[in-house]
């Protein structure tokens, strides 16, 4: 078996800071959170966000899980072509 050591990669060099669309959405939906009184409203908005979270985590895990696949068998690759 290969001896396959975890890099860790800080977070900051990843460029992972908001953009004005999502400035705008931000200030928009927490205006409309703001304004209801309607506490039915506020759950259904609150469900509706988590949902949105949830399926951005799970899209982020599937791209990891992919990227990691494609980076080991990169160094698959190179650690076979570097024994030949």
């Amino acid at each position: 078996m290969s001896s396959f050591e975890p890099v860790n990669v800080p977070l900051e060099q990843f460029d992972i800071s908001l953009t004005l669309e999502d400035e705008f959405l931000q200030a928009r939906i927490a205006g409309d959170i703001d304004s209801s009184d309607n506490i039915d409203e506020l759950k259904e908005a609150a469900k509706k966000l988590l949902t949105v979270a949830i399926a951005r985590q799970a899209a982020i895990r599937g791209l990891c899980k992919r990227l990691l696949e494609f980076e080991t068998a990169a160094l698959q690759n190179f650690n076979t072509d570097e024994t030949s």
